[in-house]
């Protein structure tokens, strides 16, 4: 009875040791398969991030350049529009304010237009799309209801202030009376009155640009090329003043 008894714990003992190797096992093969399942998620992140850089990075070549078709349609609109009546009557001066949001030195300006003649110039404001100037906006009354109903979202050094610009330009030439058109930010302030500024921009027949080559210059981006090659490149400040011939 004692080797029975024996015996008897000795097969226990035996089962037990198969028993905890069989669980050994199943932990190890559920781990392993944790590992790959945790690899296997990380490699779909990886590449879902990778995927999102690189339409990210498309996206912004895209606003940051122009295409050929959207300068060319763009330009040809504007020549079209400048050669389409030869006017005879008052000429104006078209101010062309390219602005973030509001104008924070509208009470200047106010100041500027005051004693000027209000047939001899026109208001054009390029803010953010859906902003209004109006007396919860401005402190000036020359601004109320000036901004372009078309305007687009600009970001500072990129291609959307060219097509900014653009629109000012052409939603000014619609008007055959704008003759002259001065491009401004909205930190630009005038430094004579309008009288002498209206006097001196019709008495000139000149168009006025800053432009100038800086060769320690580094903010040229090769995602510009080919639309806007380096040779091509200047720098200049935003204000220019050109006459409707051009």
């Amino acid at each position: 009875m004692i080797e029975g008894e024996e015996g008897r714990k000795g097969a226990k003992r035996i089962q037990t040791y198969e028993e905890e190797v069989g669980g050994a096992m199943a932990m190890a093969t559920t781990a392993g398969m944790s590992v790959r399942n945790v690899l296997w998620l990380w490699w779909k992140l990886l590449v879902l991030v990778s995927l999102t850089i690189c339409v990210l990075a498309f996206l912004k070549l895209q606003n940051y350049s122009l295409s050929d078709s959207e300068l060319s349609s763009s330009t040809s609109s504007i020549s079209s529009r400048s050669r389409a009546v030869d006017y005879t009557g008052n000429p104006k001066v078209a101010f062309l304010f390219l602005v973030r949001r509001n104008l924070p030195l509208d009470f200047l300006w106010g100041n500027f237009f005051e004693n000027a003649d209000t047939g001899n110039f026109s208001i054009y404001v390029h803010s953010e799309p859906g902003f209004v100037f109006d007396e919860s906006t401005t402190r000036s009354t020359f601004f109320y209801n000036r901004q372009l109903t078309n305007s687009i979202k600009v970001a500072w050094g990129e291609s959307s202030m060219i097509q900014a610009e653009k629109l000012l330009l052409g939603t000014a030439l619609d008007d055959p009376a704008n003759q002259r058109f001065v491009l401004l930010s909205d930190s630009c302030v005038p430094l004579y009155n309008f009288s002498f500024i209206y006097s001196y921009l019709m008495a000139s027949p000149r168009s006025f640009v800053d432009s100038f080559l800086d060769k320690k210059d580094v903010r040229y981006n090769p995602r510009m090329s080919p639309y806007i090659p380096m040779s091509k490149w200047r720098k200049g400040s935003q204000v220019i003043v050109p006459q409707s011939e051009l």
